[in-house]
């Protein structure tokens, strides 16, 4: 089995109640960009996706704090390239960085495939989301984080609904890998469902991929 695959496979593979990162289930993308094959694996528990780009001899695992620093001024980019600095100083094997024309922000950890096993993959990836977590932390972007967590799990929900999903396989994807509580995944399916029609009745289809109810549990 080629890297790609097992990658693949080691994060599909697991169960809600596992307390490591790569025994819970992962839902998984693959594409091919080039010569490399990306990975993109996400979860509704994890704010944020993990993007693994896989070569011939390595595996580059990268996570994209979604902050454009070009478009600050000199002073406050200043203020977030030394806080980077400090956190590649402070953490071994992850380093922050900057992709793109944008200069986003990114944690990432790069791997040797020539001795590469599971549980050194399970240590990158708790390595990995351990060092985004501390640059959101670092920026004080904890509230944009909880503003992103929730439009993606809405984002999830309102898939479901457009495919035709019932309402109980919908709240049983809340409880169990959500991990709300009975009464409150039934309000959080609830609101959406209303904003949804809302939308509809305003004519604004268009904009229903993002419905983020009124009076949200959270």
């Amino acid at each position: 089995m080629e890297w790609a695959e097992k990658f693949a496979d080691w994060f599909r593979r697991g169960k809600e109640e596992s307390e490591t990162l790569l025994g819970i289930p992962w839902d998984v993308e693959t594409e091919q960009e080039g010569e490399q094959k990306v990975i993109i694996a996400s979860h509704p528990k994890i704010p944020f996706n993990i993007v693994v780009y896989v070569s011939e001899d390595f595996a580059n695992l990268y996570i994209d704090a979604g902050i454009s620093t070009d478009v600050m001024d000199a002073t406050e980019r200043m203020r977030i390239y030394k806080k980077l600095l400090h956190i590649n100083t402070d953490l071994n094997l992850m380093k922050a960085g900057l992709v793109s024309d944008e200069d986003r922000v990114v944690a990432a950890v790069d791997l040797d495939l020539a001795s590469l096993n599971r549980e050194e993959f399970n240590d990158a990836l708790t390595l990995l989301i351990t060092g985004a977590t501390r640059i959101v932390e670092e920026l004080d972007l904890g509230e944009e984080l909880a503003q992103s967590m929730l439009e993606k799990q809405v984002e999830m929900i309102v898939a479901r609904l457009q495919s035709g999903e019932s309402r109980e396989d919908i709240l049983n994807f809340l409880i169990h890998r959500v991990g709300l509580e009975r009464e409150n995944a039934e309000e959080f399916l609830d609101g959406i469902k209303k904003a949804m029609n809302s939308m509809e009745a305003e004519g604004e289809n268009e904009s229903a991929a993002k419905p983020v109810p009124e009076g949200m549990y959270r």
